[in-house]
């Protein structure tokens, strides 16, 4: 009874409870990169749609998507967004925002797309509006969502339980999609908003469990058990433990590196859900986006159009004949693939089969996230019974 006890209570809070919140937070923002990807096929509301939304044979709502700047903010939870001579309106009576953190746009000049590290700090935030206090006037914004028309005033209003997305940012309109699908991740899923609650909850009832059994003469091996799962919460961080735990958090973000990569690599076949490259998808703007394969690197032709996104793994295909699949606009009188009208359609080049790529990095991805997982076990094992055995010399 007291192995179940001491064991059932370190199971529940230090695995169940953070492991509950650690899918939680990893689907959350899996369903917000989605939800752009998604968006970003909408068609962009442009000065003429203002014209036709509710007219005659049209059904009154639709969905776009636009980017604009903050105008003002309203006492009936509305807002105001400018892009040239248009203005619209967004309803924003229940919805939240996500705040994008300021990063390092990429040279223009450069023309391989440079990856810089994940960090902590750079991971979005999402607030509900009634928790949104001012924002200052010309801070751009994406949003997406039903568009209607009441009484001639253009309005972005959620439907049903589908809320608007609202991404507020900062930089290069062309360098938005690449900034939330490369940020919105969780930098270490397992410590989530419910992970202190969970461990202090369970360390406290641990030293619980531990007073009731060193009242008892007994139970003096439950009792060192118990002790021990009681400090297995800081237990990581003491040497000799501890470099097993550095180790494996460098691990673990170069498995969310690759992971990220993956996604990056995956935009450009949101165009070609069947996975054929050699066809020609009609874009929203009404622009033919294409693949061209070439075996060389373009790097004449592609100054001022688009730059080569590299992974962590094009050394490991260097022995390989070399195929690049460039992803652009087709123009007349122009072989190459052009820049799109549309900010969020990339011109890019991928080193060899996009989609094999993608899967080869999610399986180096899910291979280091074990090999840390290892670590971490390792290391706390390694100081868990370092610690029983420094306990079962004290308690006697």
């Amino acid at each position: 009874m007291e192995w179940i006890l001491i064991f059932g209570v370190a199971f529940i809070f230090y695995g169940v409870i953070p492991g509950f919140g650690a899918f939680w937070v990893r689907s959350r923002w899996r369903s917000f990169r989605r939800d752009v990807i998604r968006s970003s096929q909408l068609p962009i509301f442009t000065y003429q749609d203002a014209f036709t939304i509710g007219n005659a044979g049209d059904p009154g709502e639709q969905a776009y998507r636009f980017f604009g700047t903050l105008e003002g903010i309203q006492e009936d939870n509305s807002i105001w967004l400018r892009r040239g001579n248009l203005v619209i309106t967004a309803d924003m009576t229940g919805q939240e925002i996500v705040l994008l953190p300021t990063t390092r746009n990429s040279n223009k000049e450069e023309l391989i797309e440079i990856h810089e590290p994940l960090l902590q700090e750079e991971i979005p935030t999402i607030l509900p509006w009634n928790r949104v206090s001012s924002f200052s006037e010309g801070t751009k914004v994406y949003i997406a969502g039903p568009v209607e028309n009441e009484d001639g005033k253009i309005v972005f209003k959620a439907k049903g339980p589908k809320k608007l997305l609202l991404v507020f940012y900062d930089g290069e309109d062309t360098q938005f999609l690449k900034k939330v699908i490369w940020n919105s991740r969780h930098r270490n899923e397992y410590w989530n908003q419910f992970t202190p609650a969970a461990l202090g909850l369970g360390s406290l009832g641990e030293m619980i469990i531990t007073y009731y059994f060193l009242t008892t003469v007994q139970l003096r091996i439950p009792s060192i058990l118990a002790i021990g799962a009681a400090l297995t919460p800081v237990l990581p961080f003491i040497p000799p433990g501890f470099f097993l735990f550095i180790l494996y958090r460098w691990l673990w973000g170069r498995a969310r590196f690759l992971r990220a990569e993956r996604d990056l690599i995956r935009l450009p076949l949101r165009f070609f859900p069947d996975g054929h490259l050699d066809q020609t998808v009609l874009l929203p703007t009404g622009e033919e986006y294409f693949c061209m394969q070439v075996t060389y690197f373009p790097k004449q032709e592609l100054k001022g159009r688009g730059k080569l996104r590299s992974t962590l793994l094009d050394k490991t295909l260097s022995g390989k004949e070399p195929l690049y699949n460039w992803f652009g606009i087709r123009k007349e009188k122009d072989p190459f693939p052009g820049v799109s009208r549309d900010p969020m359609v990339e011109n890019i080049i991928l080193y060899g089969n996009p989609e094999e790529l993608a899967v080869r990095c999610e399986k180096y991805a899910y291979r280091l996230e074990l090999l840390s997982s290892l670590c971490f076990g390792s290391g706390l094992l390694l100081n868990l019974l370092l610690a029983l055995r420094l306990l079962s010399l004290i308690i006697r």
